[in-house]
């Protein structure tokens, strides 16, 4: 009887260590599982945030030129740290990003002039991605955004810059251009433009340039169809296209 006793007390505390054990399994398990769970949570939270980042461009209700601006900057600011690859806060720099612009054609229809040098848009649509730097009609393009933006910066306010820009009629020629605005920079600045005659700074080139470049800022654009993601959620390319 006594021997008896002892077993059940031994198969008893052998039941109740096992018990013991399996929670603590059950407990570490549901642990890691916890932690595996708020590291998920948190690298889909830096990757959601990496896309809303791009695609708030993607509005219904249109962008304007000055947003495709920036979105570009954002494309090549990426690109550029793409370069070393590797995974940093939850974002994989070896997916590479494209920014697609298109329906250029009808801009250039309504706002550029026949001599295609001074055309900004040579193309009828650009992607720029990885390789700017060495596509030779995209870094133009660049380049352009870049020389137009610096004329901004030259000592004429924004105003006046559009007023000059919008003075340019291509239907008269060169003389007469330069005439009518040498008039209003006369206005601005004697002392500075007294002997302006198109070929220093702003150059009549520059203006004719910038009134484009103007226009597309204050452009409208649409989405053109769904972003595309890469595999692992996070976004590869977008695309707008001119509206109006």
């Amino acid at each position: 009887m006594e021997n008896a006793s002892k077993a059940l007390l031994m198969a008893g505390g052998i039941l109740i260590a096992l018990l013991v054990i399996s929670a603590l399994v059950l407990m570490f398990n549901q642990i890691g599982a916890y932690g595996k769970s708020q590291e998920e949570m948190k690298r889909n939270s830096q990757l959601v945030e990496f896309n809303k980042d791009f695609e708030r461009y993607l509005d219904d209700k249109g962008i304007t030129g000055a947003d495709v601006i920036s979105l570009i900057n954002k494309v090549v600011d990426y690109n550029i740290k793409a370069r070393n690859g590797g995974v940093v806060d939850s974002i994989d720099y070896s997916v590479k990003l494209k920014v697609k612009i298109s329906n250029l054609d009808s801009f250039n229809t309504k706002y550029a002039y026949d001599n295609s040098d001074f055309t900004m848009f040579k193309a009828t649509e650009y992607t720029i991605g990885e390789d700017y730097a060495t596509d030779k009609l995209v870094n133009q393009l660049k380049k352009d955004f870049d020389n137009a933006a610096n004329f901004e910066n030259i000592g004429i306010p924004k105003d006046q810059l559009k007023v000059l820009s919008g003075m340019y009629d291509a239907s008269k020629n060169k003389a007469e251009n330069i005439k009518n605005i040498h008039e209003k920079l006369i206005e601005i600045d004697r002392d500075k433009y007294q002997n302006w005659d198109g070929s220093t700074n702003p150059t009549l080139d520059t203006i004719k340039k910038y009134r484009q470049y103007w226009e597309f800022k204050t452009s409208k654009f649409l989405p053109d169809g769904d972003p595309i993601y890469a595999t692992n959620g996070q976004i590869t390319q977008i695309s707008v296209k001119f509206y109006k």
